[in-house]
């Protein structure tokens, strides 16, 4: 494995499990989500979170797209604290 590919799954990794650590750790406490509202910040963040691991342990070749989406969508979800219902409704109208 080549240089530039080990950095790729390296980023796409930890970009993956600092988007779970962020959506984990947001602040829901004076906000009222809906419930379904709150299963898709649960679900978005075990994804995130298994893919992390997943990309991390099995250290497979990742495309340069799934690094760059990665990274957008960490950028996205730290940017937006971790408030990923403002860019869903955003993304919804």
């Amino acid at each position: 494995m080549t240089f530039e590919m080990a950095a790729l799954v390296w980023v796409a990794g930890v970009a993956h499990l600092v988007s779970a650590f962020r959506l984990a750790c947001y602040q829901r406490d004076e906000q009222r989500y809906h419930w379904c509202d709150r299963i898709l910040i649960s679900l978005l963040g075990a994804v995130f979170c298994l893919a992390g691991i997943d990309v991390l342990l099995t250290f497979l070749p990742v495309s340069p797209w799934h690094a760059v989406v990665s990274v957008f969508s960490c950028v996205m979800i730290v940017r937006s604290s971790g408030n990923i219902i403002v860019l869903w409704h955003a993304f919804k109208h």
